[in-house]
């Protein structure tokens, strides 16, 4: 595509003379943010909440794509948030080419009679991987608040844009009653504060009132080379003399490494899929299941895997997929159980984990619906701890590997707070979470695991963000834009963990081709080998043919590994005392208590009953490096005394700590 023809650019929101819809203060507003595509909605994103503020400056700004030739609706939502709900002021549609296209790239929009005005201002997006570390502080600065109290001051950062014109990029917390404050540090891309050393930065700093109605202290103006120099500024105003001092105790820069850097290190993607068999879903061979396969069309389900796995696989190793499935009884030759399980293989079989390609998925899955009846309820912890499992396994071996679990349901989950606690302590770990929720259910929960805004469990907040939510329905059967979607937030994901653990890239691997042994006798055999087909294991329903997908080699799984020595194997003696899962001592779990009237029409096949639960042990993986660790055909056991304790595992102990141990306590195994 022509890059005249493309940009991307960063919108930047504000809000004035908004409605008031509160009686007794003034509203808080957000806005939310939609695309459409395929003619539908699709959203985007929403700002941060402002309390009792009708004419605010919204911090988050948004990056989009801006195609000259191409017509983008969007459109603009804007909220009252009035904590559990929310109640529209106004809303308005345009084109991104219309923002892009207007007069210095600021549009005025009427949101409708007496509703008030949005102003979005548009800015192109220069590339840079320069990070500033800046830490200010305030010296006497002017009080306008009077002779019995203080100034609240905070800072505000802009960028001076082409045509001399500035737009905010930044924006401190603010100090409440004092005139000599020291705000937190903080990290910002240079490019998000000046294009160039020759362009300009202003600083103004202003006292919080509660009204929205700021008072100006003063400002600066300054440029990067001038940082890198000055640690005093003079404020200016033109209405006081002397407003102040600001003071810059601490400034450098660093080069902050990208996705591309890592995978230029020989970083390698790990997918796992995980496909929900709850009885929400339909029974599989009615037309109106979400799992029925018409020999003419793929369900969501396939769909989805599709769309985000071929992506995926590009980055993945060995292309081998670890594939599981749960909410169901298993009926497989070699797996059989009248008790519902949260976690299986969709091979049937613990020692048989991973399918080859899309097209091993795809056979897998089909296996797994001819051999399964769907049950419930819905648990991702058992998943989650899976995934961590294997990550855990990884690292004893010391593979540069991150691992993205593609996790597929159709809706409302029953161990909500055991799962955000075990995201909430898996922030330092190299695992990302991807939810694709199939259906029309209602899906409040897969948007709090999303946590944009931060994922708490208890008092304790994620480190980073790791999962990333995105209803299918949005996408009206795009691949395209749904892969699109839902990858946007991976490469961030991945660096944002690695500067958390502080690892920088290996440095890049460079490959000597004459070292590759491509010889004319080994294409050859190469080719011989691309032309043998996958043989399905017995019972497999018929396959629906995939598009565009040659049928793979189901390749060998890799030999035992050092690690087994360390791990204790799994205990399969029936005399043991079995443990329930998740154990009904713990206080406070959902499926402890009766389902209201309302959701047990709406999922009555997922009724609850903690005598149908898969028990489960932890113990060693069988002897595939990539290979699950609580897989057993029989009910899970305790462990026996001469094996290791979970204790020792102690991020991976599932159901969680409850919230009344100390979180200190909870210490990660890869640390």
């Amino acid at each position: 595509m022509d890059s005249n023809c493309y940009q991307q650019i960063e919108i930047f929101i504000s809000g004035r003379q908004l409605k008031d819809l509160d009686y007794f203060s003034k509203s808080d507003p957000f806005v939310i943010v939609y695309i459409k595509t395929n003619n539908q909605w699709i959203k985007i994103g929403n700002t941060e909440t402002i309390p009792n503020n009708l004419n605010p400056n919204f911090k988050r700004s948004f990056q989009l794509d801006y195609v000259f030739e191409t017509v983008q609706p969007i459109k603009f939502e804007v909220r009252d948030d009035d904590g559990s709900n929310s109640e529209l002021i106004g809303q308005i549609e345009t084109t991104i080419g219309t923002l892009f296209g207007a007069k210095n790239q600021t549009s005025i929009l009427e949101l409708g009679q007496r509703r008030g005005k949005l102003i979005i201002r548009c800015d192109k997006i220069q590339e840079g991987n320069e990070v500033m570390i800046m830490k200010w502080s305030g010296v006497k600065l002017m009080n306008t608040d009077g002779w019995f109290d203080k100034s609240d001051p905070f800072l505000r950062f802009y960028r001076q844009r082409d045509d001399s014109t500035y737009i905010q990029t930044y924006e401190t917390e603010v100090i409440k009653d004092n005139l000599n404050p020291l705000w937190k540090t903080f990290e910002i891309q240079s490019v998000k504060l000046a294009h160039s050393n020759d362009k300009k930065i202003k600083i103004e700093c202003w006292d919080w009132e509660k009204s929205g109605k700021h008072q100006f202290i003063g400002e600066l103006i300054t440029t990067i080379p001038e940082l890198q120099q000055t640690r005093e500024y003079q404020l200016t105003n033109p209405k006081h003399k002397n407003p102040g001092k600001l003071r810059l105790d601490q400034f450098s820069t660093y080069i902050k490494p990208n996705f591309q850097d890592y995978i230029r290190g020989g970083l390698q993607l790990n997918l796992m899929t995980a496909i929900d068999f709850t009885g929400s879903n339909g029974a599989p061979h009615q037309p109106g299941s979400l799992h029925f396969r018409s020999p003419h069309s793929l369900n969501q389900y396939q769909l989805a895997i599709n769309a985000v796995g071929e992506i995926l696989l590009a980055y993945d190793f060995d292309k081998m997929v670890p594939c599981f499935g749960f909410g169901a009884n298993l009926n497989f030759p070699t797996m059989r159980s009248g008790q519902v399980s949260h976690c299986f293989p969709l091979s049937g079989d613990p020692n048989q984990l991973n399918a080859f390609e899309l097209q091993g998925i795809a056979n897998l899955y089909n296996y797994a619906l001819a051999n399964v009846t769907f049950s419930g309820p819905t648990y991702f912890g058992p998943i989650i701890q899976e995934a961590l499992r294997q990550i855990y396994v990884q690292q004893q071996t010391e593979q540069n590997i991150y691992t993205i679990l593609l996790i597929l349901t159709d809706g409302i989950i029953h161990d909500m707070e055991q799962t955000k606690q075990l995201i909430v302590n898996s922030a330092r770990l190299p695992l990302s979470i991807i939810i694709i929720g199939v259906g029309n259910e209602n899906f409040a929960m897969m948007e709090e695991l999303d946590g944009d805004q931060g994922l708490y469990s208890g008092n304790r907040k994620a480190e980073r963000d790791l999962v990333q939510f995105v209803p299918f329905r949005n996408f009206g059967g795009n691949q395209v834009n749904l892969a699109r979607h839902v990858l946007a937030e991976i490469p961030e994901q991945i660096v944002k963990y690695h500067q958390l653990i502080g690892k920088k890239p290996n440095p890049p691997q460079f490959v000597d081709i004459n070292q590759l042994g491509m010889t004319m006798a080994n294409q050859q055999m190469k080719q011989q080998e691309s032309q043998q087909q996958y043989i399905p294991p017995p019972n497999i329903l018929p396959q629906v043919q995939q598009p565009n997908i040659p049928p793979p080699i189901q390749q060998q799984m890799q030999p035992q590994p050092p690690y087994q020595q360390q791990i204790p194997a799994y205990s399969s003696q029936q005399s043991q005392l079995n443990q329930q899962y998740p154990p009904p001592q713990q206080q406070g779990y959902p499926y402890q208590q009766t389902i209201n009237q309302s959701y047990q029409q709406g999922r009555a096949s997922e009724q609850i009953n903690p005598s149908n639960f898969m028990q489960q042990q932890y113990g060693q993986p069988p002897q595939n490096n990539r290979s699950s660790c609580n897989l057993q055909q029989s009910p899970y056991q305790q462990q026996p005394q001469n094996q290791m304790p979970n204790a020792q595992i102690p991020n991976f102990q599932y159901p969680p700590m409850s919230q009344s141990q100390a979180y200190g306590q909870i210490k990660n195994p890869m640390e």
